[in-house]
């Protein structure tokens, strides 16, 4: 179990954000957005740059568990990570033979560190929160759209009211209508995240419906878009960011729901599985 003081920047303000001042968000949300910010600024920089005193940058690192801003600086030059582009990322792949033992590697201690800190009362809370909506919708664009497709094609075994957003050829406004306070969402904003995600879950909060967000290690989401929100480590070794975390999160949230609404779960799945037989859509041995 890692401590304050063993957690990098980052992760501690994600930790304490809520309960941080405006002014310390200011400060906050610049170093969330630039992680060499703490490396490359002094205290009068990044003070200005937050809009904040000199004091309260002071007091900021303090709260972090850092002695003091010079202390926080240090241990930051000391630990810099090199993150490359993703050309960067693919001119190196290129020139070297693909390790598949470091790419499992760190897909493993993507998992490891993900249940490290993820906490098993925002587990619980998420699964209560999608086990009592009438409605259940699933959220993901871009890059998110295959999680979403991935979550919806599990949920919609064990819970009968699965909707998903967006639908290839139908108005999101027009499905997001009807939304209700009874229904929760299920977003998934891992890696790039666009405009339409955060706007959608704001509105779903705004509509009285539960959010659950889960998203990657280096996002920050406020109670106006989120009531639960799961981080997942997503590092790559290659081009691409590793999605093995939150696919795996996926499906332990899907099999929890199961479990948690029980006997009508149960009974979705045997009616399912008597359709597939019927129809003779599931084929075994060879084709």
């Amino acid at each position: 179990m890692q401590t304050m003081s063993t957690l990098p920047l980052g992760e501690r303000i994600l930790d304490a954000y809520d309960d941080l001042t405006k002014s310390e968000r200011r400060l906050a949300d610049v170093l969330l957005k630039n992680q060499d910010a703490l490396v490359l600024y002094s205290a009068s920089e990044l003070s200005e740059r937050a809009r904040t005193s000199k004091a309260t940058t002071a007091r900021f690192f303090q709260r972090m568990g850092f002695p003091s801003f010079k202390t926080a600086q240090k241990d930051a030059r000391s630990t810099v990570p090199v993150v490359p582009s993703e050309a960067d990322r693919f001119t190196r792949s290129s020139l070297g033979k693909a390790d598949l033992s470091e790419h499992l590697a760190t897909d493993m201690q993507n998992l490891v560190r993900s249940v490290e800190q993820l906490r098993s009362d925002e587990l619980s809370q998420a699964v209560q929160l999608m086990a009592r909506a009438e409605k259940l919708w699933i959220v993901g664009f871009g890059d998110n759209y295959a999680l979403a497709h991935f979550a919806r094609a599990l949920l919609i075994r064990v819970k009968p009211d699965i909707r998903m957003i967006p639908i290839g050829g139908f108005s999101v406004p027009e499905e997001f209508a009807s939304i209700a306070r009874t229904d929760a969402m299920l977003a998934l904003g891992v890696g790039r995240r666009t405009r339409s995600l955060r706007s959608i879950m704001r509105s779903g909060v705004n509509a009285g419906a539960q959010v659950v967000l889960v998203t990657d290690q280096n996002v920050r989401a406020g109670n106006e878009v989120a009531s639960v929100t799961l981080r997942c480590r997503t590092k790559g070794t290659g081009v691409f960011d590793s999605v093995v975390a939150p696919v795996s999160l996926i499906t332990f949230l899907c099999n929890a729901l199961a479990l948690r609404i029980g006997q009508s779960a149960i009974e979705r799945l045997q009616f399912i599985d008597s359709i597939h037989e019927e129809w003779g859509d599931v084929l075994s041995g060879d084709l």
